[in-house]
C-alpha cells in the first residue's frame, strides 16, 4: 500500500475522535484552580505509554513537530473558545501536522476542553470510544501534546494530543 492510498485512511482515523469532547469532570476532590492547571509532557507520555503497554502496544516517543501541531491547535481552540478538530482556518489534523514539516503516514488527534488535569482528560479519552481508539493506534510511534488556557473562555482549558508515524525516507 503506498502513502497516497493511506492518506484518506489516516484522515478518517484522525477525525474518529470528533464524536465529541469528553465530559469535563473531576476525578477526585475539589476542582483545581485554573492557575494550578499544568501539563508535564513527559508525565503525560508516561501515562499514555502505561495505558498502551497494558494493552500490549509499543510506547510512543515525543516528537517536537507533533508537539508544535498540538500547540497550534490548542492555541487556536483557546482563542476561538470552542472544541473541534477543524481549525479556525478550516484546517484538519492532517493539514496541521504536515504544516510543521512532519511527513506522516499516520496522524491522529484527540482534543479535550474544560478538564483541570491531564489525568482527567486522559480518563475522558479512555471512556470515549473514538478517542480511545486513537490512544490505542497500534501503528502510532510518536506523539505531541499541548495545553492552552484562556481564563476568559467558557472551557478555560484546551488539550490537544497528536499521534503520528512518520513516512520512511526514500534513499
Amino acid at each position: 500500500m503506498n502513502v497516497r492510498s493511506l492518506t484518506p485512511l489516516c484522515i478518517a482515523i484522525a477525525l474518529a475522535g470528533c464524536a465529541g469532547a469528553p465530559p469535563a469532570r473531576t476525578i477526585s476532590g475539589e476542582r483545581m484552580q485554573l492557575s494550578q492547571v499544568r501539563l508535564e509532557p513527559e508525565t503525560a507520555r508516561s501515562m499514555i505509554n502505561r495505558y498502551r503497554a497494558s494493552r500490549g502496544l509499543p510506547p510512543l516517543t515525543m516528537e517536537r513537530k507533533l508537539t508544535r501541531a498540538a500547540e497550534h491547535h490548542s492555541s487556536d481552540l483557546a482563542r476561538v473558545d470552542k472544541i473541534s478538530h477543524t481549525g479556525s482556518d478550516g484546517s484538519n489534523p492532517w493539514n496541521r501536522v504536515k504544516r510543521t514539516g512532519y511527513r506522516p503516514i499516520l496522524a491522529a488527534e484527540n482534543v479535550g476542553a474544560g478538564q483541570r488535569s491531564f489525568a482527567e482528560v486522559l480518563q475522558g479519552w479512555k471512556e470515549s470510544p473514538s478517542h480511545n481508539k486513537n490512544l490505542l493506534l497500534a501503528d502510532a510511534t510518536q506523539m505531541g501534546i499541548a495545553l492552552r488556557k484562556n481564563p476568559d473562555s467558557h472551557y478555560q482549558t484546551f488539550w490537544t494530543l497528536v499521534l503520528g508515524k512518520p513516512a520512511q525516507k526514500v534513499r
